[in-house]
């Protein structure tokens, strides 16, 4: 075999491996959140600055005020012109930067749960898209995703919900992708008397 098709052979294979990890799920810890980069800050969607394209991350259902154990449909829209492939990632923290709340799952085929865990021993849930859920070939968006979340107890404080998005444009390569990254903050409700 020659260099020039041992090279392509070598690159065809690791633009298949990158599309077929990366579509399957997004990089761990990689919202944008404290303590983590987001996913152009990673350099694996490159070529255009956070937040620069004309299109549109919106999370819904993110309540102003909260209720103790209380559970919320959050619904993920993202759209961007030209674009043929999606995904997302959102973490909830709380003001001291721990998780809180619970997360869970109202389509399992196009949503999943993952941690991370970090060096100094803490660890984070996250909601992602799934391979299914990168919604391959949809052309512009916008697409959507939903899952629950449920508020913490008592005292709690606030939550921030820190969620990246991309807006692939299936080249399967890093750049020609527009990342969003977005943070929405629900208050704990005053408590009735």
């Amino acid at each position: 075999m020659g260099v020039v098709a041992l090279v392509g052979l070598v690159m065809l294979t690791t633009g298949t491996l990158w599309a077929a990890h990366y579509g399957k799920g997004a990089r761990s810890a990689s919202t944008n959140a404290p303590g983590e980069p987001s996913c152009q800050a990673r350099k694996c969607h490159t070529q255009n600055e956070l937040n620069s394209g004309n299109g549109s991350l919106q999370l819904a259902g993110i309540p102003k005020f909260y209720g103790p154990l209380k559970r919320y449909t959050v619904t993920v829209t993202l759209q961007q012109e030209g674009q043929k492939r999606w995904g997302f990632q959102v973490t909830a923290l709380d003001s001291n930067n721990l998780p809180i709340g619970d997360f869970w799952l109202k389509d399992e085929e196009q949503t999943q749960q993952k941690t991370h865990t970090f060096e100094d021993g803490s660890v984070r849930q996250y909601v992602e898209h799934t391979l299914k859920g990168s919604f391959m070939g949809q052309l512009d968006g916008p697409v959507g995703w939903q899952f629950g979340w449920t508020a913490p107890g008592k005292g709690a404080g606030p939550v921030y919900f820190y969620t990246a998005a991309n807006a692939a444009n299936f080249n399967k390569k890093p750049w020609g992708d527009y990342i969003y990254t977005h943070v929405d903050t629900a208050e704990l409700s005053a408590p009735s008397l």
